[in-house]
């Protein structure tokens, strides 16, 4: 029994370890009341621990708020009580939503894992896009893990309105810390889709590539 223990005792530190901290920890604060001001949710969060970021989009046209913002911890153990605490309760006129942003493996169509080519670069693809969210906000969003290369919205040709999707190019490293951070969160009341976008050759047994609606025919990797 002691020789299995000490097999299992090098994994069970890692786990103390990461629980006791040691690693910053982002978390998704949404359905703010738009009178929330970054001030208010230094406060209402600050008594959990330090507070190493905090970041609330904001619209470019009127300057308010947009309903969600982010809080950066630089210990796991306070992030998560803060979650405890501070998932639906209330701040201002509204109940908050808080969790964390989790990493989610990424499959690309092809099964060779996330960027299996190796470019400097990587294409994302981001879907269940609001309306109401613009250029220039996805920007600002994405650029909280790293540098924007290039942002666009697919935009239907004859109305020229957004179609619910767009594509944001990184580098490697700043994407996949991207698609950590924002897959799943809610941003303009719709809950995001962001993975590796795919060119239409790797999809496999999919249907024909050339009907993609990004650029260059690009689409969303497989379950989106």
């Amino acid at each position: 029994m002691s020789d299995r223990s000490r097999s299992r005792s090098p994994a069970k530190e890692v786990e103390a370890e990461a629980a006791a901290g040691g690693e910053t920890v982002n978390l998704y604060v949404g359905n703010l009341d738009y009178n929330t001001t970054e001030d208010d949710i230094r406060e209402a969060f600050t008594p959990f621990g330090n507070i190493t970021k905090i970041f609330m989009p904001m619209d470019r046209e009127s300057g308010r708020p947009r309903g969600f913002g982010f809080v950066e911890y630089d210990s796991r153990k306070d992030a998560e009580a803060a979650i405890a605490k501070m998932d639906q309760a209330p701040l201002g006129s509204r109940n908050l939503r808080v969790n964390e942003s989790k990493p989610r493996v990424e499959r690309s169509a092809g099964g060779g894992g996330f960027n299996a080519s190796g470019s400097a670069e990587v294409k994302l693809y981001v879907g269940n896009l609001s309306y109401n969210t613009t250029e220039d906000s996805l920007r600002d969003i994405f650029a909280q893990s790293g540098e924007v290369t290039d942002c666009s919205l697919v935009t239907d040709r004859e109305s020229g309105r957004p179609r619910g999707f767009g594509f944001i190019t990184m580098p490697s490293a700043d994407a996949q810390k991207a698609i950590e951070a924002v897959n799943g969160q809610e941003i303009d009341g719709r809950t995001l889709n962001v993975n590796e976008a795919q060119p239409p050759g790797n999809r496999g047994g999919g249907r024909g590539g050339g009907r993609g609606g990004g650029r260059g025919g690009y689409r969303g990797g497989r379950g989106y």
